[in-house]
This record gives structure tokens, C-alpha cells and sequence, in this order.
């Protein structure tokens, strides 16, 4: 291609949003980002709410700005974010409130509800999904079992991707990705799981048609909107630059970490089951077939709440902080609920560390070294079991996401996993809503020569760590289970 294309993505985050375009000639891509503006949750009543107006204004805003930069080379958009949350619309299509964020309590208990209608095992055949309280599954629990005069009055449940493209294009549609997050939908029918839900005594009436990624929606001020991979995992995972042949495990490395690799069909069986793993619907046609982790949550509201007291640490130096701290001093297990909401995690760590007859970490930077370690050990246990699910021997971990930039936590994964870890690029899940863009457009013919280009592209951004010191691991790796999984 000779003449410059640009697409632009609107890659929303757990914690921020952003528009970036990319630009594609003499078949390399590149990126300007056009605007970036904080998200999160808004407290209300007791109640986590996501702002959606003040997202959607920064998108139009973003919008505005890349057409004035780039006019008519300009030739698509495709908006991807976090899963499980939706909104809901009455029959005019208006939004009666306000998206609720999935850190909400209100699916506290849900799970145990859903399982004296339906058992887990019968859950888990016909989706295929991990079992997380903040799934949209138990979010619309709650509603049917408070009688929501929303959830009653509502003609259309859009999820977040989806409502912002309506919101863009006026049309409604459900996108697949970002669909296969709820838990009602079927990987082996490709459909809502209806039946599922009437057994539950949840509305099946609720869901717009779904389209895959790839699909043209509409088009706002004449520009076209492409339902990309809408979930970002999806995105991010079609952005993973694996050479032809290569096997590797993923990771997409945020707020969230999603650890897993790519299959032809789902994996739903008794042993996926008692992992917990996922089957969601990746671009092209794949199966991201992986386990919703704990990732730089904890971080970041360490960071958050410190700085509320009066310590104001960037991440690198918080970083640095754990990297001069003494290993192996305490274990945690990142995934413990007790992390899940916002709050002290200080104070969380040491009761954990307390409750596990460990003492308590007495300083930042044991804190902070403790979930670093923690999550590393996690992904080590995660890639052996998706090992054991796929009966593959899965050579490289290949971190992508803002995570990667994190030289000690990939050194640590490394060293944990005994396996070479490959990071890069930074910014996957923008770059994946750009390929899938780029599939929609035909500027190119399938997924191989998307990653071929963001190999070539971004190669710059590639660092390798090789494991070191595997002896220490090894009993690492034993103490952690005997302290943190033990009980699981």
C-alpha cells in the first residue's frame, strides 16, 4: 500500500480512556494518540457507577480532533473496552440509568442464588465462562431478584462497546468478543444461551443481533464504525506479534491479567471446570481460551491510597521500592477477594499476611514486593494448569498491555514460570482494534499478516528476560501453594 490510511480506536480501560490512530503505509503502522481522560467508577447512594456521558464526550472530542488532523484519510473507527458491563435502554432507546460498574456488591451472593436454580456444572457446559461474582450473568441476577424497575422497563441490554456504537451510529448490535463475557452466551451454538436464563427466571428478551468483529455497524458524521474485537482482551490478544509456528501462552497485562493462549475450538469439560478457565470468542474465528487474573489492581490503589496520605510515588519508584526488598518474605495470593474491592490494600496485605500466620510487612516496599512475587507465582501455576488443559508444551509467554513496561514483574514471571517471556507491545489492545479495523477496510486479508505488521512495526518495543535462579523459585513456588492454595 502506498497511500497512508488511518483508523482510529477507542481503547477504554478499567482506570482510563483514550483515542489513538493509527496509520498504515509502506506496511507499517503507526501511532498519535489524539486525546486520554480518566475512568472509574463514581460512588453514588453506595452504588459504583461508571460515567458514561463524560466517556462518550471525550470520544466525540476525540473524533473531532483526528478528523481536523487527518480528513478524509481517515476511513474508520472501532471502540473496545473492559467486559461483563452493560447498559440498559427503554423502547425508545433511551438509557434509563446509569451503567453500573462490575466492583459493585450487588452481585454479592448471586452466584449461590444462580446455583439453586441452575447447578455449576450445568452453567459452566453450556457457556464455558470462569466463575467471577462480577460476571453479567449475576449482575442481572440481582435485578430479577430485586424486581429493577429498569431491568423491568427495559426494551434492549446493550454492553459498554455496544452502547457507545449505538450511541455513535444510532444502530443496535451486540458484538460477539464482548458478548462471550456474560455467561449466558454459547461458544459451540454461537448464540444466547436463552434457555439458561429462563431456567434462572431472567429475561432472554433483552439482547441485541449479534455481529462479529470485522462488521461494519454504521457510520457517525459519515465516518464508519467497525465492531472490532469490542472486548480489549480480544483486542490485545489479536495484537500478540507470535511468529508462524510459535506456541505461546498469552498475557494481556493491565489493571486485569489475562492469561491464556488461542484455540480452534473451546475446551469445556470436567477438568477446564475445576481450573476455572474461560472460553471467550477472540477475532477470526479463534477461542481465547485463558483465566481472568488479578493484575495491577492492587498497585494501583496502593498508589491511590498512599498518595491520599501523603506519599506520592510514581510507579517506577514504586517498582524500584519492591525491587530493593528482601524476596520471598511474604505470599500472597492477588486473587483472594479480599483484594477485589477498592480500598486500604496496605492494610488488606497484612491482614492476609497475619491470617496466614506470616506476621505483616512493615514497609512500602515489602508490600509492594509481596504482591510483585505474588502475581508472578500466580501466573506460574496458571501456565502449568493451561499446559495441562491444552496438552500443549507452551515455549514463551509473550506479555502484552501496559504491564509490560514493568521490567521486574516480567523478569519475575520469567523466573517464575521457567519460561522465556517476549513483552510487547505496549499498546496491544489499541493495535488490535486497529488490525481488526484493518481486516473490515480490506487492507489486508487475514490475521497472520495483521501480526506480521505489528511484528515488524514495533519490533523496537520488544525486550526478552530469561528465567534466572530457578532453584529459589522452585521452593517459592512450593511455599506459595502450601500458604495460598492450600485451602482452594
Amino acid at each position: 500500500m502506498t497511500v497512508e490510511r488511518h483508523y482510529l480506536a477507542v481503547d477504554l480501560g478499567a482506570s482510563s480512556g483514550r483515542t489513538i490512530v493509527g496509520s498504515f503505509e509502506h506496511g507499517k503502522l503507526t501511532l498519535s494518540e489524539i486525546n486520554r481522560f480518566w475512568n472509574g467508577p463514581v460512588e453514588i447512594s453506595g452504588t459504583l457507577y461508571w460515567d458514561f456521558v463524560h466517556i462518550f464526550r471525550h470520544i466525540r472530542e476525540g473524533i473531532t480532533l483526528a478528523k481536523a488532523e487527518y480528513g478524509d484519510g481517515l476511513v474508520s473507527m472501532g471502540v473496545d473496552t473492559w467486559g461483563v458491563d452493560f447498559g440498559l435502554f427503554c423502547p425508545k432507546g433511551n438509557l434509563l440509568r446509569n451503567p453500573v460498574n462490575y466492583r459493585d456488591s450487588r452481585t454479592a451472593g448471586m452466584m449461590e442464588e444462580v446455583f439453586k436454580r441452575v447447578p455449576r456444572e450445568d452453567v459452566f457446559a453450556r457457556t464455558g465462562i470462569q466463575f467471577m461474582e462480577l460476571n453479567t450473568l449475576y449482575q442481572l441476577m440481582s435485578l430479577a431478584l430485586n424486581d429493577s424497575f429498569q431491568y423491568r422497563s427495559a426494551a434492549t441490554m446493550l454492553f459498554s462497546p455496544d452502547l457507545l456504537n449505538y450511541w455513535l451510529t444510532g444502530n443496535m448490535a451486540s458484538e460477539r468478543t464482548i458478548a462471550s463475557t456474560s455467561q449466558f452466551y454459547d461458544p459451540v451454538t454461537g448464540d444466547w444461551a436463552r434457555d439458561l436464563l429462563a431456567k434462572l427466571g431472567i429475561r432472554g428478551d433483552l439482547f441485541a443481533d449479534l455481529v462479529d468483529p470485522g462488521t461494519v455497524i454504521g457510520d457517525t458524521d459519515g465516518l464508519p464504525v467497525v465492531a472490532v474485537g469490542s472486548h480489549d482482551t480480544a483486542s490485545a490478544f489479536a495484537a500478540v506479534p507470535v511468529d508462524a509456528g510459535e506456541d505461546s501462552a498469552f498475557l494481556s497485562s493491565g489493571t486485569w491479567s489475562l492469561l491464556g493462549t488461542e484455540q480452534p475450538e473451546p475446551i469445556i469439560n470436567a477438568a477446564s471446570l475445576a481450573a476455572n478457565f474461560t472460553n471467550e470468542v477472540g477475532v477470526c474465528g479463534t477461542v481465547r481460551f485463558l483465566k481472568n487474573l488479578s493484575g495491577l489492581w492492587i498497585i494501583q490503589e496502593l498508589r491511590r491510597v498512599w498518595h491520599e496520605q501523603g506519599f506520592d510515588y510514581s510507579f517506577a519508584a514504586m517498582e524500584d521500592m519492591a525491587r530493593e526488598a528482601e524476596p520471598f518474605g511474604f505470599f500472597i495470593d492477588p486473587g483472594d477477594e479480599s483484594f477485589l474491592a477498592p480500598g486500604d490494600m496496605f492494610s488488606r496485605i497484612g491482614d492476609y499476611c497475619e491470617s496466614t500466620g506470616q506476621g505483616r510487612p512493615e514497609t512500602h516496599g515489602q508490600a509492594l514486593r509481596v504482591v510483585y512475587e505474588g502475581l508472578a507465582l500466580l501466573y506460574a501455576s496458571v501456565f502449568e494448569t493451561l499446559e495441562q488443559l491444552t496438552g500443549r508444551s507452551l515455549e514463551t509467554l509473550r506479555i502484552v498491555g501496559g504491564g509490560c513496561r514493568n521490567a521486574l514483574l516480567n523478569q519475575l514471571a520469567a523466573d517464575a514460570t521457567g519460561r522465556r517471556v517476549i513483552t510487547g507491545p505496549v499498546e496491544a489492545t489499541a493495535i488490535g482494534n486497529l488490525v481488526v479495523q484493518m481486516l473490515a477496510m480490506g487492507d489486508i486479508e487475514n490475521l497472520a499478516e495483521g501480526r506480521a505488521i505489528v511484528r515488524e512495526s514495533f519490533e523496537g518495543e520488544t525486550c526478552e528476560y530469561q528465567p534466572l535462579d530457578s532453584e529459589a523459585w522452585e521452593s517459592a513456588r512450593e511455599k506459595w501453594h502450601q500458604i495460598c492454595q492450600s485451602g482452594n
